[in-house]
C-alpha cells in the first residue's frame, strides 16, 4: 500500500498542500488539484489508487464532480471530505458511488486510515454513517427523512448557498448556471420544504447546522 497514489481535489491551496504533506509523511504518493477541470484531466492522464474529494468545491460542486468521476471511472474509489456533519451529505454521496465520507475535523490518523481503506477497495464508514445506513435499511427511505434530505443534489447546493446569505445571482455564478435556472431550483426546494420566505429558508439552514 505504500505505493498508493492519491489525487487530492480541494479548492483551497493551503488545505490541499496540508493534506498532501500529511499523506506523504505516511508513505503515500499524492497530487493536488484545485478544481474539477484539473482533476478530470489528472484522472484521464494517470492511474490513481483513490481520490480525496472536497464536497464544497467552488465553481463545480464536489457532488457534480463525484458523478462525473463515477461515470468515467466507476471503479476508482472516492473518499469525500467535508466541513459538514455526516447527516447532511454522507448517505447522499454513498448513494452516488463514494467509498466513504469524512469530516474535516477528523484526526489525521483517521484520515490516513480512511484513505488507505478506500484505496484497498473497501468502504470506510464512521460510526455515525454506519448508524445512518443501519437506520436506512431498518426503517426504509421515507422514515425520519428531514425536508432537506429529499432535495435533489442541485436543489441542496442552492439551499446551502442561499442559506449562507448569497443572492440568486451569486449562486448562479458559483454553480455556472443561469439566474433563471437557480430561481427555478429555489422555487422547487421551497415548495418541497413548505417554506414561503427567504427568511424561513435561512432560519431552517441555521437550525439544522447546514451553514
Amino acid at each position: 500500500m505504500n505505493a498508493a497514489r492519491i489525487l487530492i481535489v480541494d479548492d483551497h491551496a493551503l488545505v490541499g498542500a496540508g493534506l498532501a504533506r500529511m499523506l506523504e509523511a505516511d508513505g503515500l504518493q499524492t497530487h493536488w488539484c484545485g478544481d474539477a477541470t484539473q482533476a478530470l484531466a489528472a484522472i484521464r492522464n494517470a492511474t490513481w489508487s483513490a481520490v480525496l474529494l472536497d464536497v464544497s468545491l467552488q465553481g463545480s460542486d464536489g457532488l457534480d464532480l463525484l458523478k462525473r468521476i463515477k461515470t468515467s471511472h466507476p471503479r476508482l474509489p472516492v473518499l469525500m471530505l467535508s466541513m459538514h456533519a455526516e447527516h447532511l451529505f454522507a448517505m447522499r454521496v454513498l448513494r452516488g458511488g463514494a467509498a466513504g465520507y469524512l469530516t474535516k475535523d477528523s484526526a489525521p490518523e483517521i484520515l490516513i486510515d480512511a484513505i488507505r481503506t478506500v484505496a484497498s477497495g473497501k468502504r470506510y464508514l464512521t460510526a455515525p454513517v454506519a448508524e445512518q445506513l443501519a437506520n436506512h435499511f431498518q426503517d426504509g427511505d421515507a422514515a425520519n427523512v428531514l425536508p432537506h434530505q429529499s432535495l435533489s443534489d442541485r436543489e441542496l447546493q442552492v439551499l446551502l448557498r442561499i442559506g449562507a446569505g448569497r443572492t440568486v445571482g451569486e449562486v448562479a455564478r458559483e454553480l455556472h448556471l443561469s439566474v433563471k435556472t437557480v430561481s427555478t431550483h429555489k422555487t422547487h426546494l421551497m415548495q418541497k420544504m413548505a417554506l414561503s420566505r427567504d427568511a424561513d429558508l435561512v432560519r431552517y439552514a441555521l437550525d439544522h447546522d447546514l451553514v
